[in-house]
């Protein structure tokens, strides 16, 4: 995918398309204009002298206003470079480092959590910053639950927040829930009080000047470019050595590829075939990609319809599958076919159970055909199997039009179903329209993602847990199955390791057999960057953050880590 949700983050982030071919071009052609015109780097010979950090992430089509850090798609740059958390999480390697806290420290039965909040720090308005605007943030989250997208609150885990000075917050858990430290410290933006506290919903909220703690601020705001601007006051202002963000607007990744072999893109975070040739070979001494495993795409099954919530059915779809052309045809070869249990290999490796330990990769359509039949579903004169109603197996597989991996996944799911009788109707939309259906379980079929963390516990509590369904959280397929959400809520209430395994391998059973969620292929962080106008970029060997521009916080840990060339 382009950007995560996503991100998959969420996610998963792009834009919508023009209605129209002479309209999509002339969008194309306008925001060309607006890249090599009024977004060039330090080196390219803009005018202001300005270090630009030109950033492609955005695919898809037209902006439109999303600048709270809590609205379920929110733009680009908003999370990291204008609201921050209390640590930052590098998820490959389960680091930590102290961001607007300084310190924490849990209690001896581990249901209470302390921090100690960073002094000196102001919100770009000038004001101060203070615990009292971490505990609101929190309590925020527990008056709108559309807002807990992890599920602190509506799935039983803290029981009050409070600052009981200016310097401390006190979380209290209702039963021990170490796990929970990423979510709370690492992905929990922090907002101001006295901003968000008449706001209403955070996740509705227009928020059109933003206030936070970061960098940056929004400078400009225009259907094809967001603009955001180094802010003085930051409270790591001699970190900042590029002063303005670009995020542009394009159409679809090849639009998006194009920019980035012509030098008009420092930093790429899609999908795009051919790197190697297109993009490296042009400048090798300056032109890199790095592709690390971090989430995994998903073919989501709307659980709640027939014949989807027939565990057959999902098997059978499962089976059918060629993981291995899914990866080379639509992915490049970037990424190894998924394995069924959810978790993403090899980084997960410590916990899967020999039982799964060999990945699906080709076809099998003999077996998927004997699932079906076993299950008293029969083929047609058509050769199409036909539901227990009678009527054929026909489905819409919903994707975004111009996700050019994605459709091609399309594609090629749509062969393999065909191939054991079940006809698939490729229905590409508009990002929005696919953001709400996905949100609202108004689909049949439809290409996602599944996102990972330090360990497999945050994938399965993300998408397993009833606590997170949809449209307040990530369970779009509307899994709720007693066993998996007691799995989750015993593994996060020990620090028993040995336990935790044990919980986690009885998840991935669940997950391999039950397939709430049928896995594809492992979705890498895509990164692609240039090294002739900014250093200091992540790599292989320097891996201190996940390098997509979508991942937050991540984005802001490479930003005050890039200096301009010279």
């Amino acid at each position: 995918m382009s950007s995560v949700s996503s991100s998959l983050r969420t996610v998963m982030f792009r834009k919508k398309t023009g209605a129209g071919m002479w309209l999509c071009s002339l969008l194309v052609i306008l925001t060309m204009l607006l890249v090599a015109c009024g977004g060039n780097s330090t080196s390219s010979g803009n005018s202001s002298k300005k270090a630009v950090l030109n950033i492609g992430a955005h695919v898809g089509g037209d902006f439109t206003k999303a600048l709270s850090p809590y609205n379920p798609n929110a733009n680009e740059g908003v999370k990291g470079m204008v609201y921050e958390t209390l640590y930052y999480i590098n998820k490959i390697d389960n680091t930590n480092k102290p961001w607007l806290a300084t310190d924490y420290k849990w209690s001896s039965d581990s249901k209470q959590l302390t921090f100690t909040i960073r002094d000196g720090v102001k919100w770009n308005d000038g004001k101060d910053f203070s615990a009292d605007d971490v505990a609101f943030t929190f309590n925020m989250l527990k008056q709108y639950k559309a807002a807990d997208a992890q599920g602190l609150w509506t799935g039983g885990y803290l029981q009050s927040v409070t600052a009981p000075d200016s310097k401390t917050v006190v979380i209290n858990f209702t039963k021990p829930y170490p796990p929970l430290f990423w979510y709370i410290a690492g992905q929990t933006f922090i907002v101001p009080k006295h901003i968000f506290e008449g706001a209403g919903d955070p996740t509705t909220f227009a928020n059109e000047k933003p206030v936070g703690t970061g960098p940056y601020t929004l400078k400009k705001f225009s259907a094809q470019l967001l603009v955001y601007a180094k802010s003085s006051s930051y409270w790591q202002a001699d970190k900042v050595k590029v002063d303005e963000l670009h995020y542009p607007s394009v159409k679809d990744n090849t639009t998006l590829q194009l920019e980035l072999a012509k030098g008009q893109i420092d930093w790429g975070s899609f999908f795009a075939p051919d790197l190697d040739s297109t993009f490296v070979a042009k400048d090798p001494a300056h032109n890199h990609y790095w592709m690390t495993p971090t989430d995994i795409f998903a073919l989501y099954l709307n659980l709640g319809q027939a014949p989807f919530n027939d565990v057959a059915v999902r098997q059978a779809i499962s089976a059918a599958l060629d993981r291995q052309q899914l990866s080379k045809q639509a992915e490049s070869g970037y990424v190894e076919p998924a394995s069924t249990t959810g978790l993403i290999l090899p980084n997960n490796k410590d916990y899967l159970d020999p039982t799964y330990s060999d990945v699906q990769k080709t076809a099998q359509a003999d077996k998927a055909t004997k699932l079906l039949q076993d299950a008293g579903y029969t083929k047609g004169s058509d050769g199409f199997f036909k539901d227990k109603s009678g009527k054929k197996m026909s489905f819409n597989l919903t994707v975004v039009s111009g996700w050019t991996d994605w459709e091609q996944m399309c594609q090629v799911i749509k062969q393999n179903l065909k191939d054991i009788g079940i006809d698939v109707n490729i229905n590409a939309i508009q990002d929005t329209a696919y953001f709400d259906a996905r949100n609202n379980g108004k689909y049949q079929m439809l290409i996602g993602g599944l996102f990972g963390g330090p360990n497999p516990f945050y994938l399965y509590n993300t998408h397993l847990n009833s606590a997170n369904l949809s449209p307040n959280g990530f369970n779009w397929e509307k899994w709720n199955d007693k066993q998996s959400d007691s799995l989750l809520n015993d593994y996060a209430s020990t620090t028993d390791q040995a336990k935790q395994k044990s919980d986690i391998q009885a998840l991935e059973k669940i997950f391999a057999t039950q397939l709430p969620v049928v896995p594809l292929v492992n979705a890498a962080a895509w990164y692609e960057y240039s090294s002739k106008n900014f250093t200091g970029w992540p790599d292989k060997d320097n891996a201190y953050a996940v390098g997509a521009a979508y991942s937050s916080p991540d984005n802001l840990q490479i930003v005050l880590n890039l200096t301009p060339a010279s």
